[in-house]
């Protein structure tokens, strides 16, 4: 492996490899942990598969080539010339993961246009009810089934129903949901290729499933999820959540812009752009008015539409650009 690789071919560290397997051979990089197994032709390396992802989040990075995350390919064998030419791209590719998102999923949330799904996770949630067990009311924890949704504001679990006697029907309804912005803390388990679920059916045999905890202001949620290792699951979820934040400060800066905004900050500015006001033209009559020295709104005189300073703000924005 290091004769063919001597920088690792996801991170690029030269920290070496630690070697295992008797029946098969692995390589696991000392720096980023990711794991390959290898195949040999003719006593020379001709394949690798990555086996485990890198636990440095790298996993969910997007590969240059094929537009796909990393996590896409574990478990598939590949020539070592991909391995030697491979780029990863530190932006993920939303629009390759959402559109793998089984569209019964979507169908059950109503979000408003400015949010976007993300991902999902087939599993099951661990849930406490209180059942009467010998006429004594007893706390037990049990499994729902369902998904787990990633859109851009929010995490959405989705209760699984299905009805019909010859014919099953599958539909999911939204039992809880998570404001990324109120995520404390992700805690979860790791896996390899060997328990990663690549068929197409609903099966949620516990060997794919892997355990998440998600901690928020209401306490923690636990999961079992399909293939939601934790060297994918937190990044991808980290990474919608700064987007959610970086949201929410934009809105507030702009909240805070509108209060200061007024008309003598306007003259100001203009001013500094080369531009000298005296009149406003009314937006919806047409009518002159004096520009007004002070307030962050006006009245026009000829028909009462308010003028906002952050309106015109916005329109000499555009003009001095």
């Amino acid at each position: 492996m290091k004769d063919e690789f001597p920088e690792c071919p996801i991170c690029g560290a030269a920290a070496g490899y630690e070697k295992s397997g008797v029946f098969s051979k692995y390589a696991q990089c000392r720096a980023c942990q990711a794991k390959w197994q290898l195949f040999e032709k003719n006593r020379a390396l001709s394949e690798l598969k990555l086996h485990e992802l890198p636990k440095n989040g790298r996993g969910v990075e997007t590969i240059s080539g094929t537009k796909a995350p990393l996590f896409d390919i574990l478990g598939l064998r590949r020539p070592i010339d991909f391995w030697k030419n491979l780029k990863l791209d530190a932006s993920l590719n939303w629009d390759f993961l959402s559109a793998n998102v089984d569209p019964a999923l979507s169908k059950a949330v109503i979000i408003p246009e400015e949010e976007k799904i993300l991902h999902s996770w087939k599993g099951t949630r661990e849930k406490r009810e209180t059942l009467a067990l010998g006429g004594t009311p007893t706390a037990v924890t049990v499994k729902e089934s369902g998904a787990l949704l990633l859109s851009t504001h929010r995490l959405f679990w989705l209760k699984k129903h299905e009805s019909g006697f010859w014919e099953k029907v599958t539909s999911f309804t939204v039992a809880h949901e998570i404001p990324l912005e109120e995520i404390r803390g992700i805690s979860g388990k790791t896996g390899d290729s060997s328990i990663w679920y690549r068929g197409d059916g609903d099966e949620y045999q516990s060997i794919f499933l892997r355990e998440i905890s998600v901690v928020d202001d209401e306490g923690e949620s636990k999961f079992h999820l399909r293939n939601a290792f934790l060297e994918m699951f937190k990044p991808l979820v980290e990474s919608a959540i700064k987007m959610r934040r970086e949201e929410i400060n934009a809105e507030r800066r702009k909240e805070r812009l509108h209060i200061i905004l007024d008309f003598s900050f306007l003259k100001n500015y203009m001013k500094k752009g080369g531009l000298v006001m005296k009149v406003l033209k009314c937006p919806e009559c047409g009518a002159k008015i004096d520009f007004p020295k002070s307030g962050t709104e006006t009245e026009c005189t000829y028909c009462g539409s308010t003028i906002l300073a952050q309106d015109v703000f916005e329109k000499v924005k555009r003009l001095l650009e």
